[in-house]
C-alpha cells in the first residue's frame, strides 16, 4: 500500500536514460565487491599483503566487509570502509 514502482511508471526513453546514469555507480560497486572478495578469499597472497600495508595505519586490524545480499546494509558498510581507507 502506497508503494510505487517508479521504474514501471517511466517511459522506455526515461528508463534508458536512468540506466545510463546508473552505469558508473554500478561499475564502481562491482569493482569494490571484487576487490573485497579477492582480498578476503586470498589467505596466502592478498590478505597478508593487505595486513602489511595497513599495519602502520589506523586501519591495522580492519578487514574489508563483504557485500552480502541477505545482510541488510552490507553494501553501505563495504563502501563506507573503502572510502575511509581511500
Amino acid at each position: 500500500e502506497g508503494f510505487v514502482d517508479v521504474l514501471k511508471e517511466m517511459t522506455e526513453e526515461e528508463r534508458k536514460e536512468w540506466n545510463d546514469g546508473v552505469k558508473p555507480i554500478r561499475g564502481a560497486l562491482i569493482k569494490t565487491r571484487r576487490i573485497s572478495f579477492k582480498i578476503i578469499n586470498s589467505p596466502t597472497l592478498l590478505l597478508p599483503r593487505w595486513r602489511a600495508i595497513t599495519a602502520a595505519t589506523p586501519f591495522e586490524h580492519r578487514t574489508l566487509p563483504r557485500d552480502v545480499a541477505t545482510r541488510w546494509n552490507s553494501t553501505y558498510d563495504m563502501l563506507k570502509t573503502f572510502l575511509e581507507i581511500k
